[in-house]
């Protein structure tokens, strides 16, 4: 048969199978449970799709489409895979698939597995003890990207695994974080790994190819598009321990995520956000329906690991003395200096608070950015420096 060609180099007929299923792009997710009722293992399914009696058959019975059947015939497998293992070892690019022993065991119990799983990195990434992805809108708050730093590095110092998606915002900056911190990342994209998506994550990107781990069940060259990255979520989700949801509008790809996570059985964890912030209402509705509200990293190890791994306790911060020229500053400088914390607060807030006129407050806030004491970190929200 045609796979008996192609086997060695590392991969068996099995694995090949594997992944020309995989790159059959009109596949429904339906097909290979169908077919595998029918025919068995991988390497049955293919020699019977390669022949034209019994592709017609399946076309006429409606068990696949016109589409898939005419891709299938198409479909020359030894220039594919050709090409491919040409485009793998240019990229240094590895794959696994589900008749790998090495196939990661929390994908192969989840819905609709990954036929293929390529990547770039470190591989010993797929076996971590603990994880936890991280997501996220990919238009955060100041707030959301504060947050999402702040777990990513508490957990990632404690030896847990990050996983998300590489998107602009909450992904990249939990991966960024967790690398900063001495931590392990996974990155799981929607398109070939062999191509950076957002551009703007090009140094994450490099630095997780090297030394973390970058991978996707899409072929090297696959460009990233939106239908890809719902799909893909499924693989964040089991991949990991738990989902952490950040900042997510009510319609949000992160929402998808939290979806299959309780499919698959997993913790979901919500940091709650404003009432009237659009970025915290999908966390917010997420955490109503019963996801589990945290406000610090040490509730999501006390709910996932328990005795696992040593929780250091939060030490209690002492109020720094107040300096020479903290003595030198205005009753309303001080005041508003003493309604700020770390968190933005936004400035008709500040002016309720303290009853004060708009004009003042403006030019109390502008003395105080000056002096350094204060920071505007979005238009009309303030934190202490």
């Amino acid at each position: 048969m045609i796979l008996d060609e192609l086997e060695g180099n590392g991969k068996t007929k099995n694995d090949i199978a594997n992944m020309w299923l995989n790159h059959l792009t009109t596949f429904r997710v339906r097909d290979i449970q169908i077919l595998g009722k029918l025919y068995g293992d991988e390497v049955e399914i293919v020699n019977n799709l390669k022949c034209d009696s019994e592709l017609e058959m399946l076309a006429s019975k409606g068990v696949l489409k016109q589409s898939t059947c005419q891709e299938i015939r198409e479909s020359d497998i030894l220039r594919w895979y050709d090409n491919l293992s040409k485009l793998m070892v240019s990229n240094k690019i590895k794959c696994l698939t589900p008749a790998d022993e090495m196939y990661p065991d929390r994908l192969r119990t989840i819905d609709h597995r990954p036929l293929a799983l390529y990547y770039r990195g470190k591989e010993e990434l797929f076996y971590t003890e603990h994880s936890i992805a991280i997501i996220g809108s990919r238009r955060p708050t100041h707030y959301g990207l504060t947050q999402a730093e702040h777990f990513s590095a508490e957990l990632a110092k404690r030896g847990i695994t990050i996983i998300s998606g590489m998107a602009y915002g909450i992904d990249s900056r939990a991966h960024d974080t967790a690398i900063k911190n001495g931590g392990g990342t996974i990155a799981v994209l929607g398109g070939g790994v062999d191509i950076c998506y957002p551009r703007t994550n090009m140094s994450i990107y490099q630095e997780m190819c090297d030394e973390q781990l970058v991978i996707s069940e899409y072929e090297p060259g696959t460009a990233h598009i939106s239908q890809h990255f719902p799909l893909r979520n499924r693989i964040i989700s089991g991949l990991s321990d738990g989902v952490l949801l950040v900042e997510a509008a009510l319609r949000s790809g992160t929402l998808i995520t939290a979806d299959y996570a309780l499919e698959q059985g997993k913790s979901i964890y919500g940091i709650p956000g404003r009432p009237t912030d659009v970025m915290s209402r999908g966390v917010n509705s997420i955490i109503k329906q019963g996801a589990m509200l945290v406000d610090s990293p040490t509730d999501i190890i006390l709910d996932m690991f328990k005795s696992d791994l040593e929780v250091e306790q939060p030490k209690r911060q002492r109020r720094k003395k107040e300096t020479e020229e903290d003595t030198k500053l205005s009753a309303t400088e001080k005041q508003i200096i003493g309604i700020l914390g770390y968190e933005p607060l936004f400035i008709d807030d500040i002016i309720r608070h303290n009853e004060m006129h708009v004009a003042e407050t403006l030019q109390t806030l502008n003395e105080l950015v000056s002096k350094g004491k204060i920071k505007c970190v979005e238009k009309g929200y303030y934190i202490l420096s």
